[in-house]
């Protein structure tokens, strides 16, 4: 995937970001881009290569979908995609006049992307060019899956969607441009996709190092998410406005009609069968839930201590704990050939932007950076997503009755070292792998292989201080991320730099654990909970938290549904797919309400004890609206496009 780097630049050379971007321009020299099976590589690269431009097409934390969601927020100068979606700024409007449809919008990079593809498609079926037959139909298999995957961006974004199946001429009359297909064609369309891709592909990669192409594993995988998203109630009934069609364009079989406004149980049926097909085969393949024996293999060689769980010492309970919280770390940070297994497809990570964002803006100090080195310390978990991890014993705060009162959440915990708040002691291993609060050791060796202890109401280290760390980097809630945070990286004190380059690891897209969630909540919704419950608590028995049974959900008043998306909220944190659980089940001014964002009085500085461990409303303009189910098509492509319908309430 390093290859994408080179091939970015020829992908920019030939792609109109101007929508009709169903159709990239033409060039007459493009055929002679696949001479022989190393040009068709490299021309399949370029359409690998929209995953990871500046865009970021996939789930991170400042795209629309990874990051306009209530799990984390950012400051508000950082301007990102994810926090314009949570102010509620996203408008058809803004996006002309600030120019992100030209540059940063998905819509413009989903149909760029396309069209990549659907040109690498036509040169391959055109060229005369000698090569290997079997490298021709995987290659050709590529395409279809990433032109599947992007279609599935676009309609899990914007709804209903354009379909370009066909590389189409640049010169096409405007009343022959295709408009939004009715959301269950487009998802029929993108399965046909993915079963004819996954014929023509081996089920892992086969070569030694990993690279991030397609497998017929990932296929089965994005089949049984998709199919997740068409079953839920949004797409299943319950839209929210019914009398949103087409004007002019009809798709087959369902006139103008775009949503189905009936439900239909059968989706979750054929959901549930796509998830066992792609929890078996993954299985089958080889693919394994990551585990701490290859996580203890790599903090040996690395030479990483155990990391430190305030309430945790050296009992060989507490030894068993700080081992599973080190192993959640390398599971989000590590590769196949580290002896992860867990990862069914993902993207080389790029750029440093995950880390950089999460990690704390004081971490070292030496003579010659005397204010510190560094990173931006600004991706802060917000209190619903604290509050939401579990206890240890597998349940929230305020379901387990042997954990501290709520009223006292917020109180001090009479640590021995460092004082900490009670609601940070006595949490799952997922909690301490992911979240860093005020007195929590961050990384055993991140200071020169020195632990680094969170001080995040010290001015002049962690705390906020706009004087001397300016008024971009600062934590806004008083807990900041770690996930995506390799637990080998380390500031030396040489340069303001940290060791980053000898942690590469693929940023995960579809992993096993997923499946095994996909398959319980279809469960859920089929009266299947006895198998539902063995897939849950593969999750659970991982996680080190007590597993579910059927009685031990009827003592605690839970249903099994309400397990499965606890579950997915703790387990996938941060992965992109919060934004989606929310929508799909139409819990939008449930979840993203401005009385929903609370974080600590941490924007302040040199506050007391007391002071930094209040509950305030986050300082920013975050609202919501129903039109945000759905991010509105940029009004160029609606003027240009007399077939095109603007999302609802826009």
């Amino acid at each position: 995937m390093k290859k994408i780097l080179y091939t970015v630049a020829v992908i920019l050379s030939v792609i109109s970001c101007d929508y009709l971007s169903v159709v990239p321009p033409e060039q007459a020299d493009l055929d002679d881009m696949i001479t022989d099976n190393a040009t068709a590589l490299n021309h399949l690269y370029g359409c690998y290569g929209f995953m990871q431009d500046e865009i970021r097409l996939f789930n991170d934390f400042t795209s629309i979908d990874g990051g306009g969601t209530d799990e984390c927020v950012e400051p508000q100068e950082w301007g990102h995609l994810g926090s314009l979606v949570r102010y509620n700024m996203l408008t058809p409007e803004y996006i002309t006049a600030t120019g992100l449809a030209t540059n940063r919008y998905p819509w413009t990079n989903c149909y760029n992307a396309i069209g990549y593809c659907n040109l690498f498609l036509k040169n391959m079926e055109e060229t005369k060019a000698d090569i290997d037959p079997e490298l021709r139909q995987r290659y050709i298999a590529e395409a279809q899956f990433l032109k599947a995957y992007y279609h599935y961006k676009a309609l899990s974004i914007f709804g209903p969607c354009p379909i370009s199946d066909q590389l189409l001429p640049t010169n096409i009359a405007k009343e022959d441009i295709p408009g939004r297909y009715h959301f269950d064609y487009c998802v029929d369309y993108i399965v046909d996709l993915l079963d004819e891709a996954a014929m023509s592909l081996p089920s892992v990669d086969p070569s030694p190092d990993y690279s991030g192409r397609a497998t017929s594993i990932a296929c089965k995988a994005l089949k049984a998410r998709i199919l997740l998203l068409a079953a839920s109630p949004m797409w299943n009934g319950s839209f929210p406005d019914k009398s949103w069609q087409n004007t002019t364009f009809e798709t087959p079989g369902y006139g103008k009609e775009l949503v189905s406004p009936t439900f239909s149980q059968e989706k979750w049926t054929r959901a549930r069968t796509a998830a066992k097909e792609a929890l078996t085969a993954a299985l089958d393949a080889g693919f394994a839930l990551f585990g701490t024996e290859a996580s203890e293999i790599l903090r040996t060689n690395q030479n990483i201590p155990l990391p430190s769980v305030p309430g945790k010492a050296e009992t060989e309970e507490d030894i068993q704990f700080r081992t599973l919280v080190m192993m959640l770390r390398y599971m989000m940070t590590t590769n196949p050939a580290e002896g992860n297994k867990e990862t069914i497809w993902g993207i080389s990570q790029m750029d440093r932007q995950y880390r950089m964002a999460s990690m704390p803006h004081y971490i070292l100090k030496t003579d010659v950076q005397p204010n510190g080195y560094g990173a931006w310390g600004g991706l802060s978990p917000t209190l619903y997503t604290v509050q939401h991890f579990f206890t240890e014993k597998g349940v929230l705060p305020t379901e387990d009755p042997d954990f501290v009162p709520e009223s006292e959440w917020y109180t001090s915990a009479d640590m021995p070292e460092h004082d900490i708040i009670k609601l940070n002691v006595g949490r799952e291993p997922r909690f301490y792998a992911w979240i860093a609060f005020d007195g929590c050791e961050y990384s055993p060796v991140i200071a020169n292989r020195q632990p680094l202890i969170c001080h995040m109401r010290d001015p002049q280290q962690g705390g906020y201080n706009a004087a001397k760390w300016g008024t971009r980097n600062y934590c806004i809630t008083g807990f900041l991320n770690i996930k995506w945070v390799h637990p080998n990286i380390y500031y030396t004190g040489v340069s303001n730099k940290n060791n980053s380059a000898d942690c590469y690891f693929p940023q995960a897209i579809l992993r096993l654990a997923e499946l095994y969630l996909i398959l319980a909540e279809c469960d859920a919704w089929t009266g299947n909970e006895a198998e539902g419950l063995q897939a849950l608590n593969e999750i659970r028995r991982r996680a080190g938290v007590p597993e579910w049974t059927t009685e031990s959900l009827s003592k605690a008043g839970k249903t099994f549904l309400d397990a499965v998306m606890d579950e997915r909220f703790v387990e996938l944190y941060q992965e992109g797919h919060r934004y989606f659980d929310i929508r799909r089940y139409l819990h939008g001014s449930k979840f993203l309400g401005r009385q929903n964002f609370w974080g600590l009085d941490a924007v302040r500085t040199g506050p007391t004890f007391e002071e930094f461990n209040t509950p305030v409303l986050i300082p920013q303009p975050i609202q919501w609206h129903e039109r945000q189910y759905l991010m509105p098509v940029p009004n160029d492509e609606v003027y240009s496009n007399p077939q095109m319908v603007q999302a609802p309430l826009y």
